[in-house]
């Protein structure tokens, strides 16, 4: 697990056997685009300020050439705001922006040898290597104060609903308790405005249908 993104480590956590996200949980998707940006913004990419995204530079360091796909949306934006990158996702949902977002990531996985293929006669299995997912389960259970980046992962597993799906209540009481300390960190907040734009969408959509 030596290296991995935030992003990449996110992936491991909420892609299921058929190498894919929920189709039913919206913000499964939101959060994993929230992790890509925080790779942007560590890498020197771009940088988060409150809700403004502001590009620093149009090249990738070789190892986020995964996320060329989620640089491209950005920089097509007229409003670099995380609500536009939210709307850019959101309106399209499962089809080939975030599809693209999730196969480069995954396929960054399996290069780097943190998820496997298995075929059988139907379909292809695509399987996280537990090893590493149990590692990151420990860290996040044993979090230390100071640890952000395991924070910041923690968060978003949180926003998601994937936490219970990995630790037992007692454990998932005392990270969410951190959590919550942490609900003025920018990336909480950031989180925040991008599921928020998404419910927006969401109820907007369905208004639609109904109509």
């Amino acid at each position: 697990m030596n290296n991995l993104s935030l992003s990449q480590q996110y992936l491991l956590f909420t892609m299921n056997r058929q190498g894919k996200i929920s189709s039913l949980n919206y913000y499964v998707g939101m959060c994993l685009v929230m992790a890509g940006l925080l790779d942007l913004q560590k890498a020197n990419v771009l940088e988060l300020n409150n809700k403004e995204v502001i590009l620093l530079s149009n090249e990738l360091p070789e190892d986020l050439q995964y996320l060329d796909c989620l640089l491209e949306k950005i920089t097509g934006l007229k409003k670099k705001r995380i609500e536009a990158i939210a709307n850019a996702y959101g309106t399209t949902f499962f089809e080939k922006d975030i599809k693209q977002l999730v196969s480069q990531i995954r396929d960054s996985l399996i290069e780097a040898e943190e998820v496997s293929i298995k075929k059988d006669s139907h379909a292809l299995d695509y399987i996280a290597k537990e090893e590493t997912v149990a590692k990151l389960v420990f860290r996040l259970e044993n979090m230390n104060p100071l640890d952000r980046d395991g924070l910041t992962l923690a968060i978003l597993l949180k926003k998601s609903s994937i936490l219970k799906k990995y630790i037992e209540k007692e454990n998932r009481k005392i990270l969410e308790a951190k959590i919550r300390e942490a609900k003025n960190e920018p990336v909480s907040k950031q989180t925040n405005t991008m599921i928020s734009q998404l419910d927006w969408l969401v109820g907007a959509m369905a208004t639609i249908t109904i109509v």
